[in-house]
């Protein structure tokens, strides 16, 4: 017994780092290109994708189209889906990709990389999955598939 307080007591806190699945999503609130505030908080109860992209991101492009399809699909059961720019994008480069992508869910300006640092974004594209108690369901580096939507989402879009 005595080993086992032991090791629980030198487990590191855990400090910085990439949020992971179980943590608490951090609330925010930010204005999206078409002047609207988004509150994480008021978007209880429905799951949230939050992606970190840019640009010129190859990853971004490609998979864009899946994240409007699916998007498109499981709006009216509650999916809420906010695409959260780079800190050096500029906003016309921003509204060139969301115009030739069709991309038709929120997208916000990190001119400051507030949410970046929020989240502890170090790389682009990085995806949170977000469950609709606020807790992350996934932290995705790189592209997303459709089969990763399914199976962390798949049950909250009954």
């Amino acid at each position: 017994m005595l080993c086992l307080l032991l090791l629980i007591a030198c487990q590191p806190e855990r400090k910085g780092g990439p949020l992971m699945k179980g943590d608490e999503a951090p609330d925010f609130a930010a204005k999206d290109l078409d002047g609207n505030v988004i509150v994480l908080s008021s978007l209880a109860g429905k799951p949230v994708v939050l992606r970190f992209w840019e640009t010129n991101c190859r990853f971004c492009r490609a998979d864009t189209p899946l994240f409007n399809s699916y998007f498109e699909k499981y709006r009216d059961k509650g999916l809420h889906v906010v695409y959260v720019s780079s800190f050096y994008e500029n906003i016309e480069a921003v509204k060139e990709f969301i115009d030739l992508l069709g991309v038709p869910f929120p997208v916000v300006m990190d001119e400051e990389a507030k949410l970046a640092d929020l989240y502890n974004v170090k790389v682009y594209p990085q995806t949170f999955m977000i469950g609709p108690d606020r807790t992350i369901l996934a932290n995705i580096f790189g592209g997303v598939g459709e089969a990763e939507f399914q199976e962390i989402l798949g049950k909250y879009l009954q």
